[in-house]
């Protein structure tokens, strides 16, 4: 099971193919629960099977092509067009969360995308005031 390499997946199959692949697998949710927390992926205990397997597929690509402080730069607004824009998945966002040691409560789930561009252009305007950069 170690050896299942996601990257590879994707490169043979697509995301869609490597979706129905893991899908159509014997691999059990514990496994890939442990995958997915070696690809650095935060796994919610209540996520179903075909939820971790979409968060893997879609983890493993990086949408987000920005550095955290040139996202911090940015406005709530501006974040959430950019997150909507590149099509950001949500373990992408759960990463950037966790760099920025921020945990969406379990409500805001649905609305991840908005609670991540709420938090990091907050966490920037801080910053920046912290700096004396007053055009925050």
């Amino acid at each position: 099971m170690k050896d299942i390499k996601i990257e590879k997946l994707i490169e043979w199959l697509g995301r869609k193919g490597a979706i129905a692949g893991l899908e159509a697998s014997n691999i059990t949710v514990s496994q890939l629960s442990e995958l997915a927390g070696r690809q650095g992926l935060a796994v919610d205990r209540q996520s179903r099977r075909s939820e971790i397997i979409v968060d893997l597929v879609n983890g493993s690509v990086c949408r987000i092509d920005k550095t955290t402080e040139e996202l911090m730069e940015m406005s709530h607004l501006d974040l959430k067009n950019y997150f909507s824009d590149r099509k950001v998945s949500r373990p992408e966002l759960l990463r950037l969360l966790m760099e920025l040691d921020t945990c969406p409560m379990p409500g805001s789930r649905r609305s991840l995308m908005d609670f991540a561009a709420r938090e990091i252009s907050d966490t920037g305007m801080y910053q920046r005031v912290a700096r004396g950069n007053s055009h925050a």
